[in-house]
C-alpha cells in the first residue's frame, strides 16, 4: 500500500509540473532546431544551440535550464553529431548564467509598479543593461568552456570545422602563437569571444522574442515587482534555486544525469575513440578538456547533495496576481513591442562591429569561409522534430489562451460579486436607516447607558460565584481592564450626547492641538514608511486662547486627512514620489479664528472639482459616484460656526491641495 501510495504521489507531482515539463520538452526542441536548422544548414558561424536554454532560464529558473541544457546534448549526440555529447558544460555555463541573472531580479524590464508604460529613455537603458549583462557578459563567461571543448574536439580532420575554429587558428597564427600551454588557451579564448558574443547577442534577442510573446505569463522574473521583493526579503539566489528543487526535478536530474554518463562512456569508447586516444592528459588543454566534461555529472550531483543535506522551504511569495493585474494590461504588451525594437537595433549593431572585427582580422566572411567547405544539405529527418517543435508550441499557445481566458473570466465574475455586495451593502444600510429614522443618538445613548449597567453588574459577578478558574481568569485578564472598558464606554455615550445634541464644550487650543497631535501619531504608526504627517504646533501661547468645539472638529479633520491620504497612495507607485502631508495651526491676522491647515502633494483638484468642493457632492476620489464626505465636514465645521475652504497650492515644483479649517477663538 506504501508503494503504490509512493507512485501515486510521484504521479502527482509530476501532473502539477506538467506545464514546466512542457516547456522544457520545447526549450530542448528549440536547442535542437538552432543546432539543426542555422548551424548544420548555414555557414557554421551562429550556434543557436542554447536559445532553448535562455527561454527556460527566463522563464523558470535554473534548475529547469539545467534541466534542459543537459538534456539537449543528451538528444543531439543521438540524433545529429556524437560529439555533441562533450559539449553539454557550455549549455550548462549558460544555464547557470542566465538562471542567475532571472533569478536574482537582475534582468528587470517591466515597470510594474506604476501603470505608465516605460519611456523611450527608459527603455534604452534597460536594453543597453540587459545586452550587457545577458549577452555580452553571458559570452565572456560561456566562451570559457566553449574555446576549450571546440578546440580539442574539433582538431580531427574527420569533423568539419566550425567558422570558430578556423577563425581561432588564425587569430593564433596572426600573433604567432603555438596550440599548446597556457599561452594557447588565452588566444583560444580571445579569439572564441568575438565568435561567441555575436552569437549570444543574437541567441538572446531571439529568446528573448520567444519568452516575451509565447511565454509572456511566466515572465513575472522580469518584473520590478519580482525585484524589490527578492530584495525586500533579503533572499540569496542559493536559496531560490535549492528551492525549486522537488521531486520532480529530483528524479529528472538523476535520469539524466544517467543517460550523461553513459553517453559520454559510448561515444568516447565507440565513436569517437581517435579523439580520447589522442588526448595527453600532460597537455594543458586536453588536461582541462578532460575535467570539463564530467562537469555537468558533477553539478547535478553537487546540486542533489546540497539539497539532501540542507533544509530549505518552498519560496513563500506568490506572483499570480502579476498574471492577472499587471501582465495582461494593455501597457505591458506595448513595452514588450518597444523592448523588442530596441533590443533589435542595438543588438544588430554590437553584432556587426564584432563581424567588421573579425572580417578585419581574417579576410574572410564567414558566408565565402562556408563556400569554400562543403555544403551540408538540410536532413530529411529534421522537419519530422520540427513538426513535434510545431505541436510542442501549439500546445503552449492552447495553455496561454486558456490562461487569458481564465483571468478575462475571473475579473468579470470579481466586478460582478463587488458591485453586487456594494448593491446588497446599500440596501441593508438603507433598511437600517429608515428603521433607524432620526432617533439614532437617542437610541444609541440609551443602548449605551444600559449596556454599562449590565456590564458593570457582569463584572462584579465575575469575582463572586464562579470556581477558582474563573476567578483566577477575572484577577489577571479582566480586573486589569475593567475600569478602561468602563471608562471608554462612559466616554463614548458622553461623545454621542453630544453630537446628538450638538452642545459645544469650552476647549483650550492646546487641548485641541493635543488631540489632532494624537491623531497625527496614529495615521503615522499606521502608514510608515510610506507616508509621513508633518505638525506644525501653534506657535503662540496655547493657554492664553480656547475655543467652543465638540467631538465634530475632530471627525471633519480626519475626513481631510483620510481624503488626502487616499490620494497620496495612488501616486506611491511611482518610486520617485515621496509622500507629503502637513498640518499646521496658527490664528488668523485679526487673532480671531483659529485656522487648522492640510496640505498634500497630491497634484490638486482641477478648477471644476474646487470649485464645488465642500460646496455640494462633487465626484468621489474612490469611484464613479457622487462623494458625501466633504460636505458632512463642511457641516459638521458649521455646526461649530466655522468655516472650510480648499485651494491648490504649489511648493517647490510640486502641486497640491490646501485645505483650511477656520474656527472663533477668543482670549482668556
Amino acid at each position: 500500500m506504501s508503494i503504490k501510495n509512493a507512485f501515486s504521489d510521484i504521479y502527482d507531482s509530476f501532473y502539477r509540473k506538467r506545464f514546466h515539463i512542457l516547456i522544457t520538452c520545447f526549450a530542448v526542441l528549440l536547442n535542437w532546431a538552432g543546432h539543426s536548422f542555422v548551424y548544420e544548414n548555414s555557414y557554421r558561424f551562429l550556434t543557436f544551440d542554447m536559445v532553448g536554454t535562455f527561454v527556460i532560464a527566463m522563464t523558470l529558473g535554473t534548475v529547469w535550464a539545467l534541466i534542459a541544457a543537459i538534456a539537449t546534448p543528451i538528444v543531439l549526440a543521438n540524433i545529429t553529431s556524437p560529439h555533441f555529447i562533450y559539449l553539454a558544460v557550455i549549455n550548462m555555463t549558460g544555464a547557470i548564467v542566465w538562471g542567475w541573472l532571472a533569478e536574482t531580479g537582475n534582468l528587470t524590464i517591466f515597470n510594474t509598479k506604476s501603470k505608465n508604460k516605460n519611456s523611450f529613455k527608459q527603455t534604452f537603458f534597460i536594453v543597453i543593461k540587459f545586452v550587457l549583462f545577458a549577452a555580452i557578459a553571458a559570452g565572456l563567461i560561456i566562451a570559457i568552456p566553449s574555446s576549450i571543448i571546440k578546440n580539442v574536439i574539433f582538431h580531427d580532420a574527420i569533423f568539419k570545422q566550425p567558422y570558430s575554429i578556423y577563425f581561432t587558428e588564425l587569430f593564433r597564427n596572426i600573433f604567432l602563437i603555438d596550440n599548446s600551454g597556457l599561452l594557447a588557451i588565452a588566444a583560444n579564448y580571445i579569439a572564441e569571444t568575438f565568435i561567441e558574443i555575436p552569437n549570444i547577442i543574437v541567441t538572446v534577442f531571439i529568446g528573448s522574442v520567444i519568452s516575451m510573446t509565447i511565454l509572456k505569463y511566466n515572465t513575472t522574473m522580469f518584473t520590478q515587482h519580482y525585484q524589490q521583493k527578492i530584495k525586500k526579503n533579503n533572499i540569496p539566489w542559493f536559496k531560490i534555486c535549492m528551492a525549486n528543487i522537488s521531486v520532480v526535478e529530483f528524479i529528472i536530474f538523476v535520469i539524466t544525469g544517467y543517460i550523461y554518463i553513459t553517453t559520454v562512456k559510448t561515444v568516447s569508447t565507440t565513436i569517437l575513440t581517435t579523439i580520447m586516444t589522442d588526448i595527453s592528459i600532460n597537455s594543458t588543454q586536453d588536461f582541462i578538456f578532460l575535467e570539463m566534461i564530467s562537469f555537468p555529472l558533477i553539478i547535478i550531483i553537487l546540486l542533489l547533495f546540497l539539497r539532501t543535506i540542507i533544509p530549505i522551504k518552498k519560496n513563500s511569495f506568490d506572483f499570480s496576481y502579476l498574471q492577472r493585474n499587471i501582465l495582461n494590461k494593455k501597457e505591458f504588451d506595448s513595452d514588450i513591442v518597444n523592448f523588442i525594437l530596441t533590443l533589435f537595433l542595438i543588438s544588430s549593431i554590437v553584432v556587426l562591429i564584432y563581424i567588421s572585427i573579425i572580417i578585419n582580422l581574417t579576410g574572410i566572411t564567414p558566408i565565402r569561409y562556408y563556400q569554400t567547405n562543403s555544403v551540408a544539405p538540410a536532413n530529411v529527418s529534421n522537419f519530422l522534430w520540427l513538426i513535434i517543435l510545431i505541436v510542442t508550441f501549439i500546445l503552449i499557445d492552447k495553455h496561454n489562451n486558456n490562461m487569458t481566458r481564465d483571468i478575462t473570466l475571473e475579473n468579470e465574475l470579481i466586478k460582478k460579486q463587488t458591485i453586487t455586495e456594494i448593491s446588497d451593502s446599500f440596501d441593508t444600510q438603507r433598511q437600517k436607516l429608515q428603521a433607524l429614522e432620526l432617533n439614532w443618538s437617542q437610541d444609541t445613548v440609551e443602548l449605551l447607558r444600559s449596556s454599562r449597567h449590565d456590564l458593570i453588574n457582569e463584572l462584579e459577578k465575575t469575582k463572586t460565584g464562579f470556581n477558582d478558574l474563573l476567578s483566577e481568569v477575572y484577577e489577571k485578564i479582566v480586573k486589569p481592564y475593567k475600569d478602561a472598558i468602563l471608562e471608554n464606554q462612559k466616554n463614548t455615550r458622553e461623545h454621542i450626547e453630544e453630537l446628538g445634541t450638538g452642545r459645544l464644550s469650552k476647549n483650550r487650543v492646546s487641548y485641541i492641538q493635543e488631540q489632532i497631535e494624537n491623531q497625527i501619531e496614529f495615521y503615522n504608526l499606521k502608514l510608515a514608511p510610506y507616508i509621513k504627517i508633518s505638525f506644525d504646533k501653534f506657535n503662540n501661547d496655547t493657554d492664553a486662547f480656547y475655543c467652543y468645539t465638540n467631538r465634530l472638529i475632530f471627525i471633519a479633520i480626519n475626513n481631510v486627512l483620510d481624503n488626502s491620504i487616499f490620494a497620496l497612495q495612488k501616486l506611491l507607485l511611482d518610486d520617485k514620489f515621496v509622500a507629503k502631508l502637513n498640518i499646521s495651526l496658527k490664528l488668523s491676522q485679526d487673532s480671531k479664528n483659529l485656522i487648522i491647515s492640510i496640505t498634500d502633494n497630491a497634484g490638486g483638484a482641477d478648477e471644476t472639482k474646487l470649485q464645488k468642493l465642500y460646496k455640494e457632492q462633487v465626484e468621489s476620489s474612490k469611484g464613479k459616484r457622487l462623494g458625501e464626505g466633504t460636505i458632512h465636514t463642511a457641516y459638521f465645521v458649521s455646526v461649530l460656526n466655522g468655516k472650510i475652504t480648499a485651494a491648490n497650492v504649489t511648493n517647490n515644483d510640486e502641486k497640491g491641495l490646501k485645505t483650511n479649517i477656520s474656527i472663533p477663538v477668543y482670549k482668556i
